[in-house]
């Protein structure tokens, strides 16, 4: 799930994921790979057939701020980036990438694509674009050094304007200073100085600014009947337990998304299910 796919392994290296995986499977746990969830099996077969489901799916799907041009080719979703480059996938490697957002998913991915940058080309040539002030950075502190003793450009208080894109051809990436993210009621509304525009040149362009769960694989049924919170996630007790008593969900899908939290939420969740039976 995220821990393989939504984080590089310098940050979480595999071989410890694996060990931890190997010794799950030695408690005779049985895991089921390569099934679609929601076409190959559904969630009312679950249902059907056992006693209680947890879902734990993730957010594997990257959100997009929508800004003219962010429909070219060579736009890409950090999520998306980050899961190509752990399953070893080829991707073309631009001399110059923007990376758009200001959390660790975004410094996760740039400094990713600054190693394949480095490999091929010798330099590393990568602007980070956060709305955030440098005091103020979602991103963990060591994360923004780090990104900084490597070489890649942060220009914080900047929110994306426009990709350019000169005859089908992305060329650059505008941005534009923010001067506050939230309105008086602590709602997210960024606020610009249209007078201060910076063109970054790049020939790539990547987002992350967020991502979210597809929750698609869970049927119009059951969608219809769980309860849900108003950021789109569904409603849990303290335990873990949705509104339907078979059903459990835990992980960056309704806490998060905090690798830590996900592991105790696992903890608890656990513990609910054999306490019910």
């Amino acid at each position: 799930g995220m821990m393989r796919y939504g984080i590089p392994e310098y940050r979480l290296p595999y071989d410890k994921l694996d060990e931890d995986i190997d010794i799950i499977e030695s408690m005779g746990i049985e895991i089921q790979t390569n099934t679609h969830l929601g076409q190959e099996i559904t969630m009312s077969q679950l249902e059907t057939d056992f006693d209680a489901t947890l879902i734990a799916i993730g957010l594997h799907q990257g959100r997009s701020t929508r800004v003219p041009g962010t429909d070219h080719p060579k736009v890409y979703s950090a999520i998306d980036l980050l899961r190509r480059i752990t399953l070893q996938e080829s991707i073309e490697i631009e001399k110059q990438i923007a990376v758009i957002g200001g959390g660790n998913v975004a410094f996760d991915i740039a400094r990713s694509l600054a190693r394949l940058q480095r490999n091929q080309f010798g330099e590393v040539n990568i602007v980070i674009a956060a709305l955030e002030a440098r005091n103020s950075m979602l991103a963990d502190e060591d994360e923004v050094r780090e990104s900084d003793e490597e070489g890649l450009q942060l220009f914080t208080s900047r929110g994306p304007r426009r990709c350019v894109i000169e005859n089908d051809t992305l060329t650059g990436l505008e941005t534009v200073r923010c001067v506050s993210i939230f309105d008086e009621e602590g709602r997210f509304h960024p606020m610009y100085d249209e007078s201060d525009v910076i063109f970054h040149e790049t020939q790539m362009v990547v987002e992350a600014i967020g991502q979210a769960s597809q929750l698609e694989c869970l049927g119009e049924e059951l969608t219809e009947r769980l309860q849900w919170d108003r950021r789109g996630r569904p409603l849990i007790n303290s335990e873990g337990r949705t509104s339907e008593t078979w059903l459990w969900a835990a992980g960056d899908m309704v806490e998060g998304p905090d690798v830590i939290h996900a592991i105790a939420a696992g903890h608890r969740v656990a513990t609910s299910i054999h306490n019910s039976f």
